[in-house]
């Protein structure tokens, strides 16, 4: 923007001027996150305290939503930003946004004075969202205000709100960006203002207008049962409850705490976890915006203590019918839970976004399968179902199973260990089982971390054994090599044909390998110790005083 257009903004000009000015400037700039033309004679300041004058000036009323879409532009840049802004203009756009100060949250009644101008309010959000993300001194000035108040005060009257789709799914993203970044404000939100009780009312107010406007949409788009209550999420609803729960996982994270700290807590996630297990159930538009959807879930179920697990999977009464059943009870969310596991494998094609994209279901999976013995044995037969085909690797295919146990020898360690932490689980914590389904060598890892390489198991399940072997494998079982998990064809002995002179050369030829490994610190040799960890020797000798233990199941 050129100076002397700073100047028309400045002085008190024809309005229709202004309005030219500020659209030609974001005609040219929508895409635009840096402006180094600015930072020449204190520009950037002179621009920022004329947009501010005309948005504190009634006679330019007509021309607010351009000045706030134009702040909005200006505020991607972060050059000087921290300098720039001040609270009286932290306070003129959360006046603008219709963020009033409710200073009577307990009351039932609770509207707007003034009706919100829809392009102003919005515009004014987006900027209080650029600006919070950007600048430090943003949120601290935010911290200051009624900010939290009237945010969570409009949760609460989310229905009544004009144009509620535009304002809240902003209010969300601005709620979000805060409750990451300010500790002193989430704290408020969460304990003082029990927004975490708003937030999971919004939820069910959206599913109850889905489930009510979209009943044959839902049920037509995928053959689902009779009488399953799934609900269709239309574009914007999908991206409002995605804000809502991104914004729930700032307000419960935690350390992994396994049990509720109080009964104020249990109360939140008994309510929580019926809703949780309804947007699982959820259609929407495109499978980007369902596993975006699922995902959200799934971060916020990290935090949630295994113990209010079952509630996913909710016993089915009399009539009442699921696309997926087991033991009694609906497994349509762990189905939906299980497909986005698969969607994530999917699309992780390299070790650079392995843990961002699996960590979180896979630690959701675990809490689940520890949590719930329906869910661990509905698991095991989707992940682990009975062995037939035994001639391929258990990492070669396409199958759930051959893909974790590709992950069990990835050099992302955290998500290596939470593959193979699910996998023993769904084997009861059996050692042989273990090996069976993934190989020796793929468990290695795992079972010296547990102390279990000498063989047993280290959880408590129940006595009754679900592992019925299929005739294929047990006419296979005497032909598998346990360290690769499958069989292999017949060898030629190397050894056929040649002296007991070349013999002894190439043994000879070994040793010396070995000794050279060992000297040089390449490899150290160990055997299992008395713990069932791997346990280093002196000299390779004192292999043979203690021949190593095999797996036993």
């Amino acid at each position: 923007m050129e100076e002397r257009e700073i100047e028309i903004l400045s002085a008190n000009d024809k309005v229709e001027d202004v309005r030219q000015i500020l659209q030609n400037f974001l005609k040219n700039n929508e895409n635009a996150f840096n402006f180094p033309s600015l930072a020449e004679k204190n520009q950037r300041a002179l621009l920022w305290t004329a947009l501010f004058q005309r948005l504190q000036d009634k006679s330019s009323a007509s021309v607010h939503a351009l000045c706030l879409a134009t702040i909005r532009v200006l505020s991607r840049d972060k050059s000087d930003l921290e300098n720039l802004i001040c609270e009286r203009w932290i306070t003129t756009l959360i006046e603008r946004a219709g963020l009033y100060n409710f200073e009577a949250l307990d009351e039932e009644s609770m509207v707007p004075l003034d009706l919100i101008e829809k392009d102003v309010a919005v515009e004014a959000l987006k900027c209080l969202c650029n600006l919070t993300f950007n600048s430090e001194v943003a949120r601290a000035l935010c911290a200051h205000t009624s900010i939290a108040q009237g945010l969570v005060a409009r949760l609460r009257i989310y229905k009544d709100i004009p144009f509620k789709e535009e304002i809240m799914l902003f209010d969300l993203k601005l709620l979000f960006i805060l409750t990451a970044l300010r500790h002193d404000i989430k704290t408020k939100i969460k304990d003082e203002l029990h927004g975490m009780e708003y937030l999971i009312n919004c939820l069910d107010d959206i599913l109850t207008e889905a489930s009510s406007k979209a009943e044959d949409q839902a049920s037509s788009s995928s053959g689902l049962v009779d009488g399953a209550h799934h609900c269709f999420l239309q574009d914007n609803q999908q991206a409002i409850i995605c804000e809502i729960l991104k914004t729930q996982f700032n307000l419960v994270l935690q350390s992994g705490s396994e049990e509720p700290a109080d009964e104020e807590e249990e109360a939140m996630y008994l309510k929580l976890m019926p809703v949780m297990t309804a947007l699982l159930y959820a259609h929407t538009s495109s499978e980007d915006k369902l596993m975006e959807l699922r995902s959200n879930i799934a971060n916020l179920l990290t935090s949630v203590p295994p113990m209010f697990y079952p509630f996913l999977t909710p016993e089915l009464t009399n009539g009442e019918k699921a696309q997926y059943e087991y033991d009694g009870r609906n497994m349509d969310a762990l189905q939906a839970l299980i497909l986005l596991l698969q969607y994530r494998l999917t699309i992780t094609t390299s070790t650079k976004n392995q843990y961002e994209n699996l960590s979180p279901i896979l630690t959701v999976l675990n809490k689940s399968s520890r949590g719930c013995r329906s869910q661990r044995k509905y698991l095991r037969q989707v992940v682990l179902p009975p062995l037939r085909d035994v001639s391929r690797p258990p990492e070669k295919g396409n199958t759930l199973r051959n893909q974790l146990c590709r992950l069990l020898t990835t050099p992302v360690t955290s998500v290596r260990d939470l593959v193979a932490e699910f996998l023993f689980i769904l084997c009861k914590e059996k050692v042989g089982r273990m090996v069976k389904y993934t190989g020796f060598g793929n468990a290695a890892g795992h079972l010296a971390q547990k102390g279990l390489l000498s063989g047993g198991r280290s959880g408590e399940y129940s006595s009754s054994s679900d592992d019925s072997d299929t005739e294929e494998y047990l006419e296979a079982q005497p032909h598998i090599d346990p360290v690769v998990g499958c069989t292999r064809p017949p060898r030629i002995n190397p050894f056929e044909g040649m002296s007991d002179e070349q013999k002894e050369y190439e043994a000879m030829k070994l040793v010396n390998l070995f000794d050279k490994m060992v000297s040089d610190g390449v490899m150290k040799p160990a055997r299992i110790g008395p713990d069932g960890r791997p346990q280093a020797v002196e000299h390779v000798l004192e292999l043979r005083e203690h021949p190593p233990n095999r797996p036993q199941s």
